[in-house]
């Protein structure tokens, strides 16, 4: 485990019901949300945000259920964790390798749409108006730090929002969020760990 999921993960780990939760998976069979929060006599908002970031975090196992929910079970009733104290760096090259996979699956797909006129109008915005992500990728954030990790993903949620609005003008917004969400799963399928470990998600959906 690299120190910023480790650090997430206590962060998680001390929260309110969080202990709770996860020992009301100790039995290791599949468990919904709302059972987990029925047993428990929480709201079932609060079990699920903390069973999805514990999936996230890679503390859990996670399945559909149907389309619209999820089963989580614990893999074991005892948690150990390795954290690399070598890699201060963790997985931010990864991340960024994820987010270029992503813009890079969205650009093909806009090509293949072959709407010309929204592509350049979509490559202008990345190139003129986020200077700052292109700075970020390629220099302020070697550091590796939580915050750089952080600020990165505000960065991209920021174009993403941008290109949503020329793409969703353009093509109609029920073909916008096909294209979409066919570079987000196109990106997942690459980094599939990553993607939902550090939350790489987050800021390219919605």
């Amino acid at each position: 485990m690299d120190q910023q999921t480790f650090r997430q993960a206590i962060l998680l780990l001390s929260g309110e019901h969080s202990v709770s939760i996860l020992r009301a998976l100790r039995d290791g069979n599949w468990h919904l949300s709302s059972e987990v929060a029925r047993s428990l006599d929480v709201h079932i908002t609060t079990a699920s945000k903390f069973l999805q970031r514990f999936a996230e975090l890679g503390l859990v196992d996670r399945r559909p259920h149907d389309a619209r929910t999820f089963e989580y079970r614990l893999r074991s009733p005892q948690l150990r964790f390795e954290v690399n104290l070598e890699d201060e760096a963790g997985p931010l090259r990864e991340v960024i390798d994820f987010y270029v996979a992503y813009f890079h699956s969205l650009f093909e797909r806009i090509r293949y749409v072959g709407t010309p006129a929204i592509e350049i109008e979509m490559e202008h915005r990345l190139t003129t108006n986020h200077q700052e992500l292109r700075k970020a990728v390629f220099d302020q954030m070697v550091d590796g730090t939580e915050a750089g990790l952080d600020r990165l993903r505000e960065l991209v949620a920021a174009v993403h929002r941008d290109l949503w609005n020329v793409c969703a003008q353009g093509l109609g917004a029920s073909s916008a969020k096909g294209v979409f969400q066919a570079a987000l799963r196109d990106a997942i399928g690459a980094y599939p760990d990553l993607a939902f470990r550090c939350g790489l998600t987050r800021p390219l959906e919605g």
